[in-house]
């Protein structure tokens, strides 16, 4: 039978379990605003009870309990909660920094305005118009003149803006590669502290909210994938990376002593060979632009691959490496009897080169179509919105140059009466009609013109007389017909979007052009009755602007409802309510108390017992 003793002992671990849980309280009391803290709970269960082991035990009436004990401290945790809320804020995070950025460019183009793009068209055919009425003043060719130069400079202004966006998106690429690889060693310290702890039967709770905590952030940069291994520990992938060719090493291992780990590493700059045969990557080792740039040079590429590499690695920025910010690339090799693939990894060091056909070092966590589009469901993180959106403001950029083109090349055509720049039309005084629009400030030629070095040539701004009205070369203020000619161009068809890498008038006139636009006569345009003018495919372009920001903002403010809800849903799961704390504290205060009385009413019994014998 137990005894005295026996029961002093039971109250004594009743006040071990009450302290262990009184401090599991305080603990979560000091936390409840601690970000990333999951509320914990002290797990108490009966210890091994006294007798009842056969028949012939002393303790004939069966078993006696011996007490409680703590089993676990245990983190109160949902993971299926954390997986929604990491997925939805991947995906939140993707549409926020599309909207900010499309805002951006819709403050860029300032649309709809009276300064705008769109109300200088308007106001550049109308001086034009007044032009063909009164040709032989000076007045009205100032104007025109002047209204040409205002749409010219809207135009370099607006594309520049555009530009630096794009820069300015780039440069925030360089950020978060830092941020990322700073989470990713944070991550991978706080594996290594966790294995270790759980190797000897402890529960690393604080450390492992550490991690979740820097997961949570990690997921807000792109799509993460998280396996779970013995001892608490992870691997860690990154999402997009699932074809055997392409798979790269884990962002974290669950093992303390690989270091086969994947890292990022930035791109500063991309330069291309004279020959377009080879190409210099100089790049920043994880980011860090303190440190020496490194250089890799990729062969194997011609002109056309050499344009198309340097414009993706200007747009994505980011290359997979190895801990040290070496570049990584993949080489993929398939068992011909099993048919099983086998990725392994090479390092790119300082100086070395690779072709083009084995560089696959992007980290593009994003997939895009043939016509550039990208399905937003399918990506999440900033860094996937920062890389994509990139380029759709890359496509506005390329619609303000075609629009330049066509404007530049159909104006100057009338201007000059020829669809060919080297032959232009000679005046009274047998001097070439000058172009109004030209490549730059310095130049006479519209040569490669585009909407950031259109400029009204600066001969005819010196002199206004310069400006052919007439459709005769006799006089210059015979008539009006030339300015007549350019006042229609707001009514011209034509197939603008075919304009792509047309570099010269004779090529947007020539006969195997798809843009659909002729010169007869020397004066007379001829559009394409299926194309569209110049203003409706500017208006079609910001309204496509406008869609896609208000479906960026829409999608945005329906994600974050999403995930605020999640939030709840893991904050009444995992956090701390004061509230409920301070009654368990009082229950377990109560309960610390009658285990001290036993002890005291022991004492008392134990006094008779012994002392009171003696009497």
């Amino acid at each position: 039978m137990s005894g005295l003793f026996d029961t002093f002992t039971i109250a004594k671990r009743g006040l071990n379990v009450n302290q262990s849980a009184i401090n599991t309280t305080s603990h979560n009391i000091a936390n409840a605003n601690t970000e990333g803290y999951s509320r914990q709970r002290a797990v108490a269960e009966t210890t091994k009870p006294f007798g009842g082991m056969s028949r012939f035990d002393t303790c004939s009436v069966g078993q006696v309990g011996t007490g409680a004990e703590i089993a676990s401290i245990q983190r109160i945790r949902d993971s299926f909660i954390d997986y929604q809320v990491r997925n939805e804020d991947g995906k939140l995070a993707n549409y926020k920094v599309k909207s900010d950025m499309l805002s951006k460019v819709e403050d860029i183009f300032g649309e709809p305005s009276d300064k705008g793009i769109q109300a200088l068209f308007s106001e550049f055919y109308s001086s034009f118009q007044e032009l063909a009425k009164t040709p032989e003043k000076t007045a009205a060719r100032t104007v025109a003149v002047q209204k040409a130069s205002a749409l010219a400079n809207a135009l370099n202004s607006t594309y520049t803006k555009l530009e630096k966006a794009n820069a300015d998106a780039q440069e925030l690429l360089q950020t978060n590669v830092t941020d990322v690889n700073s989470y990713l060693d944070q991550i991978n310290e706080l594996n290594k502290q966790i294995t270790s702890v759980s190797a000897v039967g402890q529960t690393p709770n604080d450390l492992m909210d550490k991690r979740d905590n820097l997961l949570d952030k990690l997921s807000g940069k792109f799509g993460i994938t998280i396996e779970r291994k013995d001892k608490e520990a992870i691997d860690l992938k990154a999402e997009g990376f699932q074809k055997s060719s392409n798979v790269i090493d884990n962002l974290v291992n669950s093992s303390p002593t690989d270091e086969n780990y994947t890292r990022l590493s930035y791109v500063k700059e991309a330069s291309i060979s004279d020959d377009n045969s080879t190409m210099t990557v100089s790049y920043y080792p994880l980011g860090n632009s303190q440190a020496a740039p490194k250089t890799l040079t990729i062969t194997g590429l011609n002109k056309t691959t050499a344009a198309s590499l340097k414009e993706s690695l200007e747009q994505n920025r980011i290359l997979t490496a190895n801990k040290d910010g070496e570049i990584t690339v993949r080489n993929s090799t398939t068992d011909a009897t099993t048919g099983k693939a086998t990725c392994t990894t090479e390092v790119l060091h300082d100086g070395d080169s690779v072709a083009l056909s084995k560089f696959n070092a992007m980290f593009k966590t994003y997939e895009s179509d043939a016509t550039n589009s990208v399905d937003d469901k399918t990506i999440k993180g900033d860094i996937a919105g920062n890389q994509s959106t990139q380029n759709r403001i890359k496509d506005y950029m390329d619609d303000l140059n075609k629009i330049a083109t066509g404007l530049a090349y159909c104006v100057n055509a009338v201007q000059t009466g020829s669809s060919d720049a080297a032959s232009p039309l000679k005046d009274v005084n047998d001097n070439d009609f000058q172009s109004i629009f030209v490549n730059g400030k310095t130049s006479t030629s519209d040569d490669g013109i585009t909407a950031k070095n259109i400029t009204v040539n600066q001969k005819i701004i010196d002199d206004v007389s310069l400006v052919n009205c007439s459709s005769t070369n006799t006089s210059g203020e015979r008539n009006g017909d030339r300015a007549q000619v350019i006042a229609d161009l707001g009514t011209l068809k034509m197939n603008i979007s075919d304009i792509d890498s047309i570099t010269s008038r004779k090529d947007f006139f020539s006969t195997t052009s798809k843009i659909g636009v002729t010169l007869s006569g020397g004066i007379k345009l001829s559009g394409n009755t299926s194309g569209k003018t110049i203003d409706n495919y500017y208006k079609d372009m910001i309204s496509a602007l406008g869609t896609d920001s208000q479906e960026a903002n829409r999608n945005t403010a329906t994600e974050e409802v999403q995930v605020e809800n999640l939030q709840l849903q893991r904050t009444s799961v995992s956090g701390v309510s004061l509230d409920e704390e301070m009654t368990n504290l009082i229950q377990f205060q109560h309960a610390y108390q009658a285990n001290a009385k036993i002890i005291s009413t022991v004492d008392e019994l134990l006094d008779v017992v012994i002392n009171g014998l003696k009497k």
